[in-house]
């Protein structure tokens, strides 16, 4: 039996993922280009990866109670946003030390991006196909360590770290407008009311971020 196609959204979402995910993986691929521009040893501009781990860690449960209540169509868009200007920016710095408080605000957008954004698939289908939706948008994080970590590593090699970073702000910003574009607005997650007996309060609450 065939299968309904799925909406046109959730190609926007998955290639938001896979710039989400080339992004993330630049820096390991352009390692070398950063530690001569720089001037500093490789395990030094190692520490951009750890960095961005930490707060991509920290950052992701963090944050998913402050934005549970957005609009997905709003939130996405403007974490792509972020996500081009944090990687333009970077190609500004002239050192490591600034370079580094950059990477690390600049993570911010994954830390949101790929939960809120199989959230948000799981709200565009009907139930029966949620794990289909949400496992189809994750193919963008595969893509990218197939595609995106080369591309980035191949721009790198040949134009310098700064060219790849401003190729993954351009590839954001065209995502922040094709999410804009195909994703209806008004997509909120549902609320998780207090259980009986634990005080009467309402936290905003992610289905997806529970699983």
């Amino acid at each position: 039996m065939k299968q309904p196609a799925l909406p046109a959204a959730l190609w926007a979402l998955l290639a938001g993922n896979f710039v989400i995910g080339t992004g993330v993986m630049v820096v390991p691929g352009t390692l070398n280009e950063l530690s001569s521009s720089l001037q500093i040893s490789a395990a030094t501009a190692g520490q951009l990866i750890t960095a961005a781990a930490a707060v991509m860690c920290v950052g992701a449960p963090l944050l998913a109670a402050v934005v549970a209540g957005w609009d997905r169509r709003v939130l996405l868009a403007c974490t792509m946003l972020w996500y081009a200007c944090g990687h333009l920016f970077a190609t500004l710095m002239p050192t490591f030390g600034a370079l580094l408080p950059v990477r690390m605000l600049t993570v911010i957008a994954p830390a949101i991006f790929t939960a809120q954004a199989a959230a948000c698939a799981g709200l565009l289908v009907p139930a029966e196909q949620r794990g289909r939706a949400v496992t189809f948008v994750f193919l963008g994080w595969s893509m990218a360590s197939v595609l995106g970590l080369p591309l980035g590593a191949l721009i790198g090699g040949h134009l310098g770290w700064r060219a790849a970073f401003a190729a993954i702000a351009l590839l954001a910003l065209v995502s922040a407008i094709w999410i804009w574009v195909k994703l209806p607005s008004g997509i909120r997650p549902p609320r998780c009311h207090a259980m009986p007996g634990r005080g009467s309060s309402r936290v905003p609450f992610s289905w997806a971020s529970s699983a």
